[in-house]
Protein backbone atom coordinates (compact mmCIF):
# COMPACT_ATOMS: atom_id res chain seq x y z
CA UNK A 1 0.00 0.00 0.00
CA UNK A 2 2.60 2.88 1.09
CA UNK A 3 4.79 1.63 -2.27
CA UNK A 4 1.94 2.35 -4.37
CA UNK A 5 1.24 6.24 -2.50
CA UNK A 6 4.68 6.48 -3.42
CA UNK A 7 4.94 5.62 -6.78
CA UNK A 8 1.84 8.21 -7.17
CA UNK A 9 3.87 10.59 -5.83
CA UNK A 10 7.07 9.96 -7.66
CA UNK A 11 4.75 10.81 -11.12
CA UNK A 12 3.50 13.94 -9.65
CA UNK A 13 5.01 17.48 -11.27
CA UNK A 14 5.72 18.54 -7.34
CA UNK A 15 8.09 15.82 -7.17
CA UNK A 16 9.78 16.71 -10.14
CA UNK A 17 10.68 20.35 -9.16
CA UNK A 18 11.30 19.51 -5.52
CA UNK A 19 14.07 17.14 -6.56
CA UNK A 20 15.06 19.29 -9.79
CA UNK A 21 15.88 22.62 -7.17
CA UNK A 22 19.70 21.88 -5.20
CA UNK A 23 18.74 24.67 -3.08
CA UNK A 24 15.67 23.71 -2.20
CA UNK A 25 16.17 20.65 0.14
CA UNK A 26 18.50 22.42 2.45
CA UNK A 27 15.87 25.46 2.63
CA UNK A 28 12.83 22.30 3.97
CA UNK A 29 15.15 21.31 6.13
CA UNK A 30 15.94 24.96 7.33
CA UNK A 31 12.63 25.48 7.43
CA UNK A 32 11.79 22.17 9.38
CA UNK A 33 14.20 22.76 12.24
CA UNK A 34 12.65 26.18 12.67
CA UNK A 35 9.41 24.97 12.56
CA UNK A 36 10.41 22.35 15.48
CA UNK A 37 11.57 24.97 17.23
CA UNK A 38 8.48 26.93 17.31
CA UNK A 39 6.66 23.83 18.18
CA UNK A 40 8.64 22.39 20.42
CA UNK A 41 9.65 25.39 21.93
CA UNK A 42 5.76 26.72 22.64
CA UNK A 43 4.35 23.61 23.74
CA UNK A 44 7.56 23.14 26.39
CA UNK A 45 6.74 25.89 28.08
CA UNK A 46 2.93 25.30 27.76
CA UNK A 47 2.89 21.83 28.91
CA UNK A 48 5.47 22.50 32.06
CA UNK A 49 3.20 25.42 33.20
CA UNK A 50 -0.11 23.05 33.36
CA UNK A 51 2.52 20.46 35.11
CA UNK A 52 3.11 23.20 37.63
CA UNK A 53 7.17 22.89 36.80
CA UNK A 54 6.79 27.16 35.81
CA UNK A 55 5.84 28.39 39.74
CA UNK A 56 4.12 32.12 39.32
CA UNK A 57 3.94 32.15 35.79
CA UNK A 58 0.27 32.26 34.47
CA UNK A 59 -1.17 29.75 32.75
CA UNK A 60 -2.80 32.62 30.44
CA UNK A 61 0.24 33.95 29.65
CA UNK A 62 2.17 30.82 28.63
CA UNK A 63 -1.36 30.14 26.24
CA UNK A 64 -0.48 33.12 24.34
CA UNK A 65 2.56 31.22 22.82
CA UNK A 66 -0.06 28.89 20.78
CA UNK A 67 -0.42 31.05 17.72
CA UNK A 68 3.53 30.41 16.97
CA UNK A 69 3.31 26.49 18.15
CA UNK A 70 0.25 26.30 15.34
CA UNK A 71 2.60 28.52 12.46
CA UNK A 72 5.43 25.67 14.03
CA UNK A 73 3.41 23.23 13.30
CA UNK A 74 1.95 24.33 10.10
CA UNK A 75 5.42 24.84 8.88
CA UNK A 76 6.58 21.28 9.73
CA UNK A 77 3.35 20.36 7.70
CA UNK A 78 4.33 22.03 4.75
CA UNK A 79 7.79 20.63 4.82
CA UNK A 80 7.21 17.72 5.44
CA UNK A 81 4.67 16.95 2.35
CA UNK A 82 7.39 18.58 0.24
CA UNK A 83 9.78 16.22 2.50
CA UNK A 84 7.46 12.96 1.23
CA UNK A 85 7.38 14.52 -2.24
CA UNK A 86 10.86 14.96 -3.16
CA UNK A 87 11.34 11.42 -1.56
CA UNK A 88 8.59 9.13 -1.66
CA UNK A 89 10.28 5.77 -1.07
CA UNK A 90 12.79 6.40 1.37
CA UNK A 91 9.07 7.62 3.93
CA UNK A 92 6.63 5.10 2.82
CA UNK A 93 8.56 2.01 3.79
CA UNK A 94 10.52 4.01 6.47
CA UNK A 95 9.18 2.26 10.11
CA UNK A 96 10.78 5.49 11.45
CA UNK A 97 8.74 7.82 9.81
CA UNK A 98 5.57 5.21 9.85
CA UNK A 99 5.97 5.66 13.43
CA UNK A 100 6.58 8.99 13.70
CA UNK A 101 3.47 9.71 11.89
CA UNK A 102 1.75 7.64 14.85
CA UNK A 103 2.96 9.40 17.49
CA UNK A 104 2.55 12.98 15.18
CA UNK A 105 -1.69 12.11 15.37
CA UNK A 106 -1.51 11.06 18.67
CA UNK A 107 -0.23 14.13 20.14
CA UNK A 108 -2.86 15.74 17.44
CA UNK A 109 -5.76 14.17 18.72
CA UNK A 110 -4.36 15.11 22.03
CA UNK A 111 -3.74 18.92 21.53
CA UNK A 112 -7.47 19.00 20.12
CA UNK A 113 -9.10 17.15 23.35
CA UNK A 114 -6.97 19.77 25.49
CA UNK A 115 -7.92 22.42 23.75
CA UNK A 116 -11.87 22.01 23.34
CA UNK A 117 -12.10 19.71 27.37
CA UNK A 118 -9.07 20.66 29.23
CA UNK A 119 -8.42 24.06 28.23
CA UNK A 120 -11.37 25.40 29.65
CA UNK A 121 -11.71 23.89 32.79
CA UNK A 122 -8.34 25.64 33.54
CA UNK A 123 -9.43 28.98 32.67
CA UNK A 124 -12.57 28.79 34.99
CA UNK A 125 -10.37 27.28 37.99
CA UNK A 126 -7.11 29.43 37.94
CA UNK A 127 -5.28 29.74 40.90
CA UNK A 128 -6.35 26.41 42.11
CA UNK A 129 -5.20 22.86 41.56
CA UNK A 130 -4.56 21.61 38.47
CA UNK A 131 -6.85 18.79 37.55
CA UNK A 132 -5.04 15.43 36.92
CA UNK A 133 -6.50 15.15 33.59
CA UNK A 134 -4.70 18.50 32.29
CA UNK A 135 -1.88 16.89 34.01
CA UNK A 136 -2.01 13.51 31.99
CA UNK A 137 -2.55 15.52 28.77
CA UNK A 138 0.20 17.62 29.31
CA UNK A 139 2.85 14.89 29.90
CA UNK A 140 1.24 12.80 27.28
CA UNK A 141 2.19 16.40 24.95
CA UNK A 142 5.52 16.44 25.86
CA UNK A 143 6.04 12.27 25.18
CA UNK A 144 4.98 12.67 21.94
CA UNK A 145 6.68 15.08 20.71
CA UNK A 146 9.89 14.15 22.00
CA UNK A 147 8.96 10.80 20.21
CA UNK A 148 8.33 12.35 17.44
CA UNK A 149 11.92 14.08 17.68
CA UNK A 150 13.77 11.35 18.06
CA UNK A 151 11.92 9.49 15.07
CA UNK A 152 12.28 12.25 12.62
CA UNK A 153 16.04 12.02 13.86
CA UNK A 154 16.09 8.30 13.15
CA UNK A 155 14.40 8.00 9.71
CA UNK A 156 17.84 8.38 7.83
CA UNK A 157 19.36 5.23 10.00
CA UNK A 158 16.52 2.56 10.62
CA UNK A 159 15.05 0.94 6.96
CA UNK A 160 11.69 -0.96 6.24
CA UNK A 161 11.68 -2.30 9.97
Amino acid sequence: MFTTIAQTLIETDLHAWVVAQAWLWPVLEISHFIGLTLLIGGLLIVDLSVLGFLGRVSLRSTYRLLPFVVIGFALNLFTGVLFCFGDPFRYAVNIGFQAKMVFVLVAGVNALYHHWRITPQLFGIEGTLTPRTAKISAALSLFCWAVVLLLGRLIPYVGTG
